[in-house]
C-alpha cells in the first residue's frame, strides 16, 4: 500500500508540474513529462554452481517490469538558461516486489559555452552515449548494458559539475559524493572518511559520426582507528577511453579501461556480480592494504537491416588481479589458489521498431563467471533469453 501511495504521489506531483504550461496563454517556463515502460518476458538459466542446491542447473521463466523503467519531468526557464530534471525509477520483481526509486534530481544553469549542473546525476565518465544495447534481465538478474562485464557506468550520485563545449571539443570536471558505491568492509572500531570529494575529469571529441570521451577519476578514503603500522589510506582511480563511430546504417562502440580499487566509486550495476571477486582493496590481517587492479573493455556492433529492424551483438571482459589473494595468511594474504580472475559476457539482439513509441527487443545474453580464485574451480555461467516490450514517451 505504501508503494502504491508513493507512485500516486509521484503522478500527482507531475500533474502539478505540467498544469502551468496548460493554464498560461503567454510564454512561460516549459514542462515536459516523459515515461518509459519496459516489460521483460523470458527465461533465465543458471548453471549448478550458481544455484542453491549446487547439483542441478535451474531455468526460470520470468515476466517483470524492468528496473530501468521510469517516469520523469523536465522543466526549463523562459530564457532557456536554467532548468531541472527529476526522474523516478519503476520496477517489479519476483514475489510482487514493486519499487519506486530516485534516479535523477538536478538543476542546471547555462551561459555561453559553459554549463553548471548540481544534483543527482550520472556524468561524462562512463557516459551512456557508449552503452551497448544489452537490455534484458535487469529486474531478473541485474544484467544491463554489460555493466561490470566490460562497460563502465559510474552510476547516478550527488555531484556538482562544470561543462564547457565548443565545436568538436568539450570538457567536464565534477566533484562527486566520495565512496558512493561500496566502501570496503573495515575492522571493528575503525572509521572511513574522505578528505575531499571524488573528482571526475573528462573530455569530449566529436567529428561527424565519431565520438570519444577519454576520462579519469580519482578518490581517496582515509581510515581512522587502525593499529600502529597499519595502512590508513585507500586510493581509487579509473581511466577509460570509450569511442563510438556511426556511418549510415552501421555503428560501432568500444571501450578500454583500467582501474585500481575502482568498485568503491565507479560501479553502476553491482548486484549482478553475485559473489564474484570485486575490484576493491584487500585488507590483510596485518593491516596492510593491497590494491586490486582491473583491466577490461567491450566491443559492440550495430547494423540497421531495415529502417525499423536492427541487429546488434557485443562482447565484454574484465580481468582483476591482486597479489594478496595468493599470499599466505602468514604474510598477510588470503591464501587463495589464484591471484587473478577473468569474467566474460556476450549478447546478440534484434531490436524491432513497431511505432515511434513502441518497439520490441529480442535478446540472448550469456555470462561466464570465470574460475573461482579460492579453489580454481568453475564459478558457473548464466544466460537470459527473451523479449523486452518497450513503450517510450
Amino acid at each position: 500500500m505504501k508503494k502504491f501511495f508513493a507512485i500516486m504521489m509521484a503522478l500527482a506531483a507531475l500533474v502539478v508540474f505540467t498544469a502551468p504550461a496548460f493554464a498560461a496563454d503567454e510564454p512561460g517556463p516549459s514542462f515536459v513529462v516523459g515515461g518509459r515502460m519496459l516489460t521483460d518476458v523470458g527465461y533465465n538459466r543458471m548453471s549448478k554452481e550458481l544455484t542453491s542446491n549446487k547439483k542441478e542447473d535451474v531455468t526460470t521463466a520470468f515476466v517483470n517490469l524492468a528496473a530501468h523503467s521510469y517516469l520523469n519531468a523536465k522543466f526549463t526557464s523562459v530564457d532557456k538558461t536554467t532548468g531541472g530534471f527529476v526522474e523516478l525509477g519503476l520496477s517489479s520483481k519476483i514475489n510482487n516486489s514493486e519499487g519506486v526509486s530516485l534516479r535523477y534530481a538536478y538543476g542546471w544553469w547555462k551561459v555561453g559555452n559553459c554549463k553548471l549542473l548540481a544534483g543527482q546525476d550520472d556524468g561524462w565518465l562512463g557516459s551512456l552515449a557508449f552503452a551497448p544495447k544489452q537490455y534484458l534481465g535487469l529486474s531478473q538478474s541485474a544484467k544491463l548494458l554489460l555493466s561490470n562485464w566490460g562497460y563502465t557506468y559510474s552510476g547516478r550520485h550527488p555531484q556538482a559539475r562544470f561543462e564547457w563545449e565548443a565545436g568538436m571539443f568539450g570538457f567536464s570536471l565534477a566533484v562527486v559524493q566520495p565512496g558512493a558505491e561500496k566502501v570496503p568492509t573495515l575492522a571493528t572500531g575503525t572509521d572511513a572518511y574522505a578528505n575531499f570529494p571524488r573528482f571526475d575529469l573528462a573530455t569530449k571529441i566529436k567529428a561527424g559520426g565519431f565520438l570519444a570521451m577519454p576520462a579519469f577519476g580519482f578518490s581517496q578514503l582515509k581510515v581512522e582507528g587502525v593499529a600502529s603500522g597499519a595502512d590508513n589510506t585507500i586510493n581509487s582511480w579509473m581511466a577509460l577511453l570509450p569511442v563510438k563511430f556511426a556511418a549510415g546504417p552501421f555503428t560501432a562502440k568500444a571501450e578500454i579501461h583500467y582501474g585500481v580499487n575502482s568498485e568503491i566509486e565507479w560501479n553502476g550495476v553491482d548486484s549482478g556480480l553475485r559473489t564474484l571477486p570485486r575490484n576493491s582493496p584487500y585488507i590483510g590481517s596485518n593491516g596492510k592494504i593491497e590494491d586490486t587492479k582491473m583491466v577490461g573493455g567491450f566491443v559492440a556492433l550495430e547494423y540497421k537491416i531495415l529502417p525499423v529492424w536492427e541487429v546488434t551483438a557485443g562482447f565484454g571482459m574484465e580481468k582483476l588481479t591482486n597479489d594478496a589473494w595468493k599470499k599466505s595468511a602468514a604474510h598477510g594474504g588470503a591464501g587463495y589458489k589464484n591471484d587473478d580472475y577473468t569474467r566474460t559476457a556476450y549478447f546478440v539482439a534484434l531490436p524491432y521498431t513497431v511505432t515511434k513509441n513502441f518497439s520490441v527487443h529480442p535478446e540472448f545474453s550469456y555470462f561466464n563467471y570465470g574460475d573461482n580464485i579460492v579453489d580454481n574451480k568453475d564459478s558457473g555461467n548464466e544466460w537470459l533469453l527473451g523479449l523486452q516490450f518497450r513503450f517510450v514517451f
